[in-house]
């Protein structure tokens, strides 16, 4: 499958979780256990990694039969074959090495950003919920060019991103999904980014995430919704490993 949309790929990923709703919310479940694992003492850190490696993994073998299926009932077909190993373990080198160099990645930029404004902007006023400190704080230092480059900065890269995923999903294994990662580096890899099919495919894809996310906050705040909020994070996580893959052929 070449060349989709942001509506193939929601199709994609509503006839996945169509094709096979227990696999669906079984492994919802499971994202939800080790989620609330991550707040034990001491073992916490080790579930602190384990849940968006197993969330990765669902991104990669949904996209890979993204790639591979002809249709929706294609999908469906697929999904209604698939076990809860399938979901979670048969690419997770791929999901290892994909996460180990995002991580490297965004935990360097993350120091840089921190190295560039923490010194005199005034951090702390966010963890009190002092946002006028905070304000003020980027005025009075005049980091604001600052933050205001890093921002454009992070934008970009969030941009290139859909197609870096996509890259990395379907690399052969753990070596090659890592070192895919620092696509999203390359100044060759960007100009790849710079045309009319994957411009329109990621600004309707980053306002689609943008909506839903705002709807998932709205019913996680209450109990009553929040497992239908629940089902709509694992839902845009199809969606999103889809829309990685048309991001990838769109480059071609």
């Amino acid at each position: 499958m070449h060349k989709g949309n942001n509506t193939k790929a929601m199709s994609l990923a509503i006839a996945f979780f169509k094709g096979n709703v227990t696999l669906s919310l079984i492994a919802t479940g499971v994202l939800i256990g080790v989620a609330l694992l991550q707040f034990v003492p001491i073992v916490g850190v080790f579930f602190l990694f384990v849940y968006p490696v197993l969330a990765f993994a669902i991104q990669v073998y949904v996209g890979r039969l993204t790639a591979d299926v002809t249709d929706e009932d294609d999908m469906a077909e697929r999904a209604a074959e698939s076990t809860l190993g399938d979901l979670f373990l048969k690419h997770i080198d791929v999901a290892v090495g994909g996460f180990l160099g995002f991580f490297l990645i965004f935990f360097t930029l993350g120091m840089i950003f921190f190295l560039l404004l923490g010194t005199s902007v005034d951090f702390a006023a966010l963890s009190r919920n002092d946002a006028q400190a905070f304000v003020v704080s980027l005025f009075t230092t005049g980091n604001l060019i600052t933050l205001a480059v890093l921002l454009v900065v992070g934008t970009f890269l969030g941009y290139v991103f859909p197609g870096v995923m996509g890259e990395v999903i379907l690399a052969d294994d753990f070596a090659a999904a890592f070192k895919k990662s620092f696509l999203l580096l390359s100044p060759k890899f960007w100009k790849r980014t710079f045309n009319g099919t994957y411009f329109v495919l990621v600004l309707v894809w980053s306002l689609i995430v943008m909506a839903v996310s705002f709807v998932i906050s709205v019913l996680g705040s209450s109990i009553i919704l929040l497992p239908v909020a629940l089902v709509l994070v694992y839902l845009l996580s199809l969606y999103n490993a889809s829309v990685y893959i048309f991001a990838h052929d769109a480059l071609e």
